[in-house]
């Protein structure tokens, strides 16, 4: 898997994304994934916090997005947490990662090129390696409580120890 496996950048969470960096590195869109990425394992809606902090990269000129392996109506429901307020965010669900379908959606719904756009997640094997192969920068974070994930994810886990 060599470099497809490997995060441009790692973080601690979500917060400690550094807007000015990402724009001197030409990242216009940022992608998150949903579960224990923004929020813990299979949360309804985002936290305030959440909103807070997407509303803030809105201000400072990123155009964000959600993709997500999750069904439809898990995404939809989410993203609607997001309504209210004037926000710039798209949705891409079932999005098949690591395969660059998804990547290319989100793409074109952002109107911006794949190298212009950043992914944010916490699996090596979705996240990380869709966003490589498809030519975003990409950042992981650790995610935000392991121990409520359902087993599949916990194996995927196990088998991204060796690259972490």
């Amino acid at each position: 898997m060599g470099h497809f496996m490997k995060a441009d950048l790692k973080i601690d969470n979500i917060y400690h994304i550094n807007p000015e960096m990402l724009k001197n590195l030409g990242i216009k869109g940022i992608l998150f994934d949903i579960d224990n990425t923004l929020e813990e394992y299979a949360t309804e809606t985002p936290s305030d916090k959440t909103i807070d902090f997407i509303k803030r990269l809105n201000d400072e000129g990123f155009k964000t997005g959600i993709l997500s392996n999750a069904k439809e109506e898990r995404a939809d429901k989410f993203i609607k947490g997001f309504t209210g307020e004037d926000f710039n965010i798209y949705c891409c669900a079932k999005a098949g990662k690591p395969l660059k379908k998804g990547f290319a959606i989100m793409a074109d719904k952002m109107n911006l090129n794949l190298n212009e756009i950043a992914m944010v997640g916490d699996q090596l094997y979705t996240d990380i390696l869709g966003g490589n192969k498809a030519g975003c920068y990409t950042i992981l974070v650790n995610p935000i409580n392991v121990k409520i994930e359902p087993w599949f994810v916990r194996f995927k886990r196990f088998l991204e120890k060796p690259f972490m």
